[in-house]
């Protein structure tokens, strides 16, 4: 198993049912787990090798570089996901209707069904 196989395995497990982390909390929590000294740049070698695995999410405005964080993207059996895979969110989007789609369909009585067959009595 070579170096970056051994630090993406790290990563993973430290990244696991936890919110985005920074490069530098990815390496603080590797060295707190298993006592493996690295450096930022490694893990971001690592993280941008994979980017499958690992998604980029960006908060705050453009202008500060510290504030781009990692995700670790998981999907899980088909049956069964769990807690792996997208986050789902809170309020889903209503759904776009336009005005006549959203008026609930109204019949007169007196007309016959659309698939009748005879005579109106």
């Amino acid at each position: 198993m070579t170096s970056e196989e051994r630090l993406l395995e790290l990563v993973v497990s430290v990244m696991r049912d936890k919110r985005p982390m920074t490069d530098g909390q990815i390496v603080r929590a590797v060295y707190r787990r298993a006592r493996v000294k690295t450096d930022t740049k490694s893990v971001r070698l690592v993280l941008k090798a994979n980017s499958r695995r690992f998604r980029l999410v960006r908060s705050g405005p453009n202008f500060w570089p510290r504030s781009v964080r990692w995700c670790l993207v998981e999907a899980g059996p088909a049956d069964d996901p769990g807690h792996a895979g997208a986050p789902v969110p809170a309020r889903p989007y209503r759904p776009m209707l336009s005005g006549a789609a959203a008026v609930p369909l109204a019949f007169r009585e007196e007309e016959p069904p659309t698939g009748a067959i005879g005579r109106a009595v």
